[in-house]
């Protein structure tokens, strides 16, 4: 069951996201647990560090605190909630950066906007929390999906590259590359090259020659397929 925070100071926009919230999930057949909060002050640790996904106004009149400072104290306790800013001011788009929020919604957009990021937040949690599968020796192994960085394939085997820590593990199987495309692209892999398959929650950055992970790695880029892919990469991310 998801936990989801709306904190808004404005009584009427406050139960619209409410409403709107719970008519979203429970179309998609998810159960959410949703706590509705006008006043900053109401926030506890428990809500905080119990909080999946976080619908946060920015400005509050009667209160010295933001939604930037919900957000600050979110993301120290949870590192893995989604943010997602609803505002009358695109303007502090910037500031997110800092808490890596995942998506901006302005009030005006609502009912445009709502059940698109509702429906990508509870999706990006569901992948972030997902495990797969491999076989090494004889041995399966879970691999939590958001640890992944990229595999890439040598001869007639393909190494998964996994964050570890602060450490990268290599995990050495025999199969192709093509079908474990098939398997991960749904849990958001892209194919850059014909011998790497990046993880997109890791690219930090995109280019024509190559791929930059938020680890530091570079990775090749074919720039025949180029285009698709950064089509495919922006469309994950949920650029227009």
């Amino acid at each position: 069951m998801l936990s989801v925070l709306i904190c808004d100071d404005d009584a009427e926009t406050r139960k619209l996201l409410e409403i709107q919230t719970r008519h979203i999930l429970d179309a998609g057949g998810i159960e959410a647990e949703i706590s509705a909060l006008g006043d900053i002050e109401e926030l506890n640790g428990g809500t905080l560090s119990g909080c999946d996904i976080a619908l946060l106004d920015i400005d509050f009149e009667n209160s010295k605190k933001s939604g930037m400072d919900i957000a600050r104290a979110l993301r120290a306790v949870r590192e893995d909630a989604v943010i997602i800013f609803v505002t009358n001011y695109i303007e502090y788009a910037p500031e997110g950066y800092e808490v890596r929020a995942f998506r901006y919604i302005l009030k005006s957009r609502l009912d445009r906007d709502l059940e698109r990021c509702v429906v990508e937040a509870a999706e990006y949690l569901r992948s972030h929390n997902d495990i797969y599968k491999i076989q090494v020796n004889g041995e399966i192994i879970d691999l939590p999906v958001k640890d992944i960085l990229y595999l890439e394939v040598m001869h007639h085997s393909v190494t998964v590259y996994v964050q570890a820590g602060r450490k990268m593990k290599e995990y050495s199987i025999y199969a192709s590359l093509s079908e474990l495309e098939r398997d991960l692209e749904p849990l958001g892999f892209l194919r850059i090259h014909k011998s790497y398959l990046a993880n997109m929650r890791h690219l930090k950055k995109l280019q024509c020659r190559e791929a930059l992970l938020d680890t530091g790695v570079t990775l090749p880029v074919s720039e025949k397929s180029y285009r698709d892919s950064k089509s495919k990469y922006l469309l994950w991310r949920g650029v227009r």
